[in-house]
């Protein structure tokens, strides 16, 4: 009677312990496909713009909203590309005059053009790119301002249709993705046009770049 007892014992304590087991093994899986979820779960700033991820997603659309805008402008001086804003009256964002007198009217954000030539740190180079933006995005000219694009910099920036944001608010803005090749340009040029392509330069030494145009209807 004793043996049959200590057997049913032991039986329980081997059907717990498998219980127990199949219970850890099926929360180790759940675990773990949330763990992967997470690993791989990017937000849709980063499908759009990091890496070579950016080149594989080169060719989707999207609409977006200012939300997403103006971080991608910020992220823009940081990391090397150009953004291309598409008005439906075909108005540019900014008239930048030279001291020579001759202008450019862009629409166009790209900081290999903006940063003021006389800028040589790296920390100067930063609050330039910041006082362009603030500007540019909400009017704002900070103590900056004069001395770069204003009346004592070496060429003049203004919003004749007004500042981004307020351009931008409320609208419907298509985004599109692609890559351009870096063309020249003459200070000496007034024209709104972006050309994004050289047939001039051989194909071995142009420099693939990122580009993101927002079409604004």
């Amino acid at each position: 009677m004793e043996n049959a007892v200590d057997a049913l014992k032991m039986a329980g304590a081997v059907l717990i312990f498998v219980i127990a087991l199949s219970i850890s093994i099926v929360s180790f899986g759940q675990v773990r496909q949330a763990s992967d979820v997470i690993l791989n779960y990017k937000d849709r700033e980063t499908v759009y713009i990091d890496g070579d991820y950016y080149y594989e997603a080169t060719g989707t659309e999207r609409t977006v909203g200012l939300e997403t805008i103006i971080p991608s402008i910020y992220r823009a001086y940081n990391e090397q590309y150009k953004i291309v804003f598409q008005f439906a009256d075909g108005r540019p964002i900014y008239k930048c005059t030279y001291s020579s007198g001759n202008y450019v009217e862009r629409s166009v954000l790209d900081s290999a053009f903006e940063y003021d030539e006389a800028v040589i740190t790296t920390e100067d180079r930063n609050q330039n790119n910041k006082t362009f933006l603030h500007y540019i995005i909400y009017g704002i000219q900070d103590a900056n301002f004069n001395n770069w694009y204003g009346i004592n910099g070496n060429r003049k920036i203004e919003l004749p249709y007004g500042n981004l944001y307020d351009r931008l608010k409320n609208k419907t803005i298509t985004e599109y993705l692609g890559v351009y090749y870096p063309v020249e340009t003459s200070e000496s040029e007034t024209t709104t046009d972006e050309d994004f392509s050289s047939t001039e330069q051989p194909d071995a030494n142009k420099v693939e770049k990122r580009i993101i145009t927002y079409v604004i209807n």
